[in-house]
């Protein structure tokens, strides 16, 4: 199967009963938004007129790089065309700090940002994490609306999201729908579990807001499946919030280390992440973890595959402890282990 980043799906819309819903009247204050309401319909209308103006709209131009070896032997060589590119991106700050996708502004030599009002801005990549496709933009404005991260982790299948974006560059277009499952493994990130949803998402929306009914950003719009309908994904919540901090310190992640080699495996018909060896000095082996120990959760978080435990490791900063529970030999071990720098950092891609 193959993962196209900006996604195509189609959405046959949501009826609306106005005598179940029981709309405000016009001319009257709006009322809260109300997540319980018959099928969203009016929660939704709200939604979109409150948070609308904190979706912004992206376009690059990449401009690809002469090929010095034909320059060689031709002097006159024309200028490889621009590429034009189109997506979506949502304020986080009202200084002008806008959360996109990386693979928006992946070698864009131009990117601008416009507003739901149509006011233009140049923007510059202030950070960006290749790893976990997510990047930060900075423009130059002040007074903007800005979306906040659902402060939490907790969600669930068959809750009503919304995804606005610039699908086919059909600026603040809006789609609905439910989030199918949570904590989706999917082959073209193994740092990232996914939110897989039906909301309609096409080719523009990557980099948009997928967001609760109260208005809240629960996942970054990214990724779809090319042969099907109704399956679309999204960067959790979670997960962007911790990169996107560290993108706005330092312009880049720092990842941590355990310090382990890894595999899936059952044990006591339980699934977990197998211990395979454990790096000399390494944070997991001064931890007292041992090689054929299984990770069955960090911090009361359940580790069923390598992907999770990776996936709940990445972005958390160096100094934290994680506290590990194990099994060994049939017993239940609970060891605190300090994160610490990766030897490494991965090279952007």
């Amino acid at each position: 199967m193959r993962w196209f980043p900006p996604c195509r799906l189609l959405f046959a819309g949501l009826v609306f009963l106005g005598s179940l819903a029981g709309l405000t009247e016009p001319g009257k204050p709006q009322r809260a938004l109300a997540a319980g309401t018959p099928w969203g319909a009016p929660a939704i209308a709200d939604l979109v007129e409150q948070v609308d103006g904190a979706v912004v709209n992206i376009d690059t131009i990449a401009r690809p790089a002469r090929d010095p070896l034909f320059e060689m032997f031709f002097e006159e060589m024309p200028a490889p065309p621009e590429q034009k590119g189109v997506g979506s991106g949502f304020v986080i700050d009202p200084g002008g700090l806008v959360v996109t996708n990386y693979h928006v502004v992946r070698g864009a030599a131009d990117i601008r940002v416009t507003t739901h009002t149509g006011q233009q801005y140049r923007g510059r990549i202030l950070g960006a994490d290749p790893a976990t496709d997510l990047a930060l933009i900075k423009v130059n404005a002040r007074g903007l609306q800005a979306l906040k991260f659902i402060p939490g982790d907790h969600l669930r299948v068959g809750e009503w999201v919304v995804a606005i974006g610039s699908p086919l560059g059909l600026s603040h277009t809006v789609s609905a729908g439910i989030i199918s499952a949570i904590n989706r493994g999917i082959a073209i990130n193994e740092r990232v579990n996914f939110i897989q949803t039906d909301a309609a998402i096409n080719p523009g929306n990557s980099g948009g807001p997928l967001l609760n009914l109260s208005g809240e950003v629960v996942g970054v719009n990214t990724a779809v499946a090319a042969r099907g309908q109704g399956i679309g994904f999204a960067i959790p919540a979670w997960t962007a919030r911790a990169v996107i901090e560290q993108l706005k310190q330092r312009g880049r992640v720092e990842r941590t280390w355990l310090g382990v080699s890894i595999r899936d495996v059952r044990a006591d018909d339980q699934a977990g992440v197998l211990v395979v060896n454990t790096a000399p000095d390494g944070p997991a082996k001064l931890g007292g973890v041992l090689p054929g120990d299984v990770i069955i959760k960090v911090d009361q978080q359940a580790m069923r595959s390598a992907r999770d435990l990776l996936a709940y490791l990445n972005a958390k900063p160096a100094g934290t402890v994680v506290r590990v529970e194990v099994l060994r030999e049939g017993a239940r071990v609970v060891l605190d282990i300090t994160l610490r720098p990766a030897p490494t950092q991965p090279a952007p891609r």
